[in-house]
């Protein structure tokens, strides 16, 4: 018996094609052949209508020929010293307060600075969030009447 030659499939990966002829993959693999480093970026399905299924970095995937994939960074930071990710790199000031488990009518929400001090945002602020940012939360301090 002959041998066949493999079928080779073109795979779409943050708009750039790749063809491969290996059709089940894990995802960690799929980001490598991207240049993305599985420590530092998801893998996620496009599906119709824009629709983004996250697939896990071990987990095989079953190519289909033009099948288009997306990564997305994870952003990993701190709120009071608790460990959070997103991919999200903008957020209400409230949908962070909300996050670290707070009341927002209670409590303020602050980027502590590199240089020392810290940067304070409204409850309806949007906050850029980078990569390693570490934020703090504030009761909110009222006046007397």
């Amino acid at each position: 018996m002959a041998p066949t030659t493999p079928t080779s499939l073109r795979i779409v990966i943050d708009g750039t094609a790749f063809a491969t002829h290996d059709v089940d993959q894990e995802a960690a693999a799929l980001l490598r052949l991207a240049g993305r480093d599985p420590k530092n970026f998801d893998l996620f399905l496009l599906k119709k209508n824009g629709v983004e299924e996250k697939i896990g970095d071990n987990q095989i995937v079953n190519l289909r020929d033009d099948e288009e994939f997306v990564s997305r960074k994870k952003i990993r930071f701190t709120i009071d010293g608790e460990s959070h990710n997103t991919y999200d790199d903008d957020q209400t000031a409230v949908a962070l307060l909300l996050l670290a488990g707070v009341d927002p009518s209670g409590y303020d929400l602050a980027r502590i600075l590199p240089a020392g001090g810290t940067e304070q945002f409204r409850d309806e602020q949007i906050v850029s969030i980078k990569n390693g940012d570490e934020f703090v939360t504030a009761k909110h301090v009222g006046g007397v009447a």
